[in-house]
């Protein structure tokens, strides 16, 4: 009988002890089951990810070199300013780009997850006639400097008319916001 009943402690024991032992290995079982199916997923997710990229590329990198997309380009501009003034034969460009910060309107735009940035450019034009404004616009942007927006202009006369039609007659002040998106955050500045 005590024979018997060693046993059968034994087999109990030994029961339970392969039970445990079961139950730990379904354990590690799903937990690597999980981790296949998450590999699994990446996988998948990385070809459709690849072709997304693939996809908008193209785009990217014409942003890219429009100047809209990394980090501002402040001596491109600067280089713009003064071959739009070159080639419109214009005098005493004075332009102050200020301190970068957010673009107030990116949410409106649909691009409030984005890290929209904006420098302000005040510009002091002298002008000949009206119309070089609109023509000074237009080479700027055609030098490809980069996106920017007209925020506001105002015409002064002067002088009086010059015959000749050589020296300024109007000055035109405006205010343009040069547009960026960059995924590197500005310095923090004292």
């Amino acid at each position: 009988m005590a024979v018997l009943a060693v046993v059968t402690v034994g087999a109990v024991l030994l029961a339970r002890h392969s039970a445990n032992l079961v139950s730990a290995a379904q354990q590690r079982l799903a937990v690597q089951q999980r981790a296949l199916s998450d590999a699994r997923l990446k996988h998948s997710n990385a070809g459709s990810e690849k072709a997304l990229i693939q996809r908008y590329l193209p785009t990217y990198q014409a942003l890219q070199a429009l100047g809209f997309v990394g980090a501002e380009q402040r001596l491109t501009w600067v280089d713009g300013l003064s071959a739009a003034n070159r080639d419109l034969g214009l005098d005493n460009l004075q332009y102050q780009i200020g301190q970068q910060g957010a673009y107030p309107l990116a949410n409106e735009l649909g691009a409030n997850d984005l890290p929209v940035r904006q420098s302000i450019a005040r510009l002091t034009i002298p002008l000949v006639h009206e119309e070089d404004l609109m023509r000074f616009f237009r080479s700027l942007a055609e030098k490809r400097t980069g996106l920017f927006t007209i925020n506001a202009c105002q015409l002064t006369r002067t002088g009086g008319a010059d015959p000749s039609g050589t020296s300024s007659n109007v000055r035109a002040d405006c205010e343009i916001a040069w547009i960026t998106v960059s995924d590197v955050e500005p310095e923090k500045r004292p």
